[in-house]
């Protein structure tokens, strides 16, 4: 017996109305932190350099009202369930309905207040944490995670529910088991890309902001890495998305990586009887003056094949930035030209050398001397 069972004599009476000064007592309890939270939270905070403390006190602010009303609510309504068992059935069953009701409520927004704890970790990881990182795996797997530590605690309160109402679980299990089959099976090409995905995650063969060749010959920038796809920029501005499992089958050239030194080469081609050491005696002199040429002790122009009617070289060449190689090549191209031009280097036309038959040599006598 309570106070105010004793006060008011009526049990039923004294009951809700101790109920409903909780659930009261439960709120003003909730806005009291929230306020508190309020005042000294900054204080206490700002000793720490980490914003990790901040975001949770956050968080915590803006749900404490809420969470705590919900709590006290559901905790009052279990404490008072036995004094309505022998009511009516109508009185039974509006209470009950009431109580599982609360239950339900308190139990998905404890699964929310978890997310968003979860996801104030996660924000607090990447602003302080994988922002000092060298690699950009952190920033792509963090999102990922919080997005899938969410789907279970809402699937972990969905159980918590099914629970309470007595719902076997084994076979909702069996039926997720099932349907999982089913969606994998109907999906098999989208999970394959999910799953390659996930190894250019972990394996790193580019990041973001590295110059690749794809399978299909296409040269660009990396933008972004996703789980289903990756993006490539490509010289033209045009964004070229190919599917994960077609990159991590296929072999793909890094030109960012290990460094973004990379050597690239210009050909070009002399005329035959040209003098070949000293051609390449000039151009190298030429090529190595140029700023942005790295190694120059690496540079080296190669006399490739005897080509129908010149002789055929490269000239291999290495720059800092990958970037720039469009550019470059026809840079370089042009002072490969303007330099055999100043030293008289023939760069010859195609030529094409015809021997005719002896017969066809007579007719074409004969039809001379009738013209003449």
């Amino acid at each position: 017996m309570n106070i105010l069972e004793f006060v008011l004599g009526d049990t039923r009476t004294s009951v809700l109305l101790s109920a409903l000064l909780i659930i009261v007592l439960g709120v003003l309890a909730g806005r009291l932190v929230q306020m508190l939270l309020m005042l000294f939270s900054s204080k206490i905070t700002k000793k720490t350099r980490s914003t990790l403390d901040d975001l949770l006190v956050n968080t915590l602010r803006h749900s404490s009202v809420l969470l705590f009303g919900l709590v006290t609510a559901f905790w009052v309504l279990k404490w008072t369930h036995g004094t309505f068992a022998e009511e009516e059935v109508l009185l039974r069953k509006s209470f009950r309905f009431l109580y599982e009701g609360v239950y339900v409520v308190t139990a998905l927004y404890v699964g929310y207040f978890a997310t968003k704890v979860i996801d104030a970790i996660v924000r607090w990881y990447l602003h302080e944490i994988a922002s000092r990182t060298k690699t950009h795996l952190d920033d792509e797997l963090a999102p990922l995670a919080n997005r899938v530590m969410k789907v279970l605690i809402y699937l972990l309160a969905l159980i918590i529910i099914l629970n309470h109402f007595n719902q076997d679980i084994s076979t909702l299990v069996v039926s997720l088991g099932v349907g999982s089959l089913a969606i994998a099976l109907a999906a098999q090409e989208t999970l394959a890309n999910m799953i390659a995905g996930f190894v250019l995650m972990i394996d790193r063969p580019f990041r973001i902001g590295d110059r690749i060749r794809l399978p299909d010959g296409t040269i660009g920038n990396v933008k972004e890495i996703g789980i289903r796809s990756t993006r490539v920029i490509d010289d033209y501005q045009v964004m070229i998305i190919t599917p994960n499992a077609e990159i991590v089958k296929s072999q793909i050239m890094n030109f960012s990586y290990p460094n973004d030194i990379v050597r690239f080469e210009v050909p070009f081609g002399v005329a035959y009887g040209t003098d070949l050491l000293a051609m390449r005696r000039v151009v190298l002199d030429r090529i190595n003056r140029e700023a942005d040429i790295v190694e120059a002790d690496t540079t080296e122009v190669r006399i490739m094949e005897m080509g129908d009617s010149s002789m055929n070289a490269i000239l291999l060449c290495k720059i800092r930035n990958p970037n720039d190689i469009p550019r470059r090549k026809s840079d370089l191209l042009l002072i490969i030209y303007n330099t055999l031009y100043e030293h008289e280097i023939e760069i010859p036309f195609p030529q094409r050398v015809l021997h005719l038959a002896p017969a066809l040599q007579q007719l074409m006598e004969k039809n001379r001397n009738i013209e003449k």
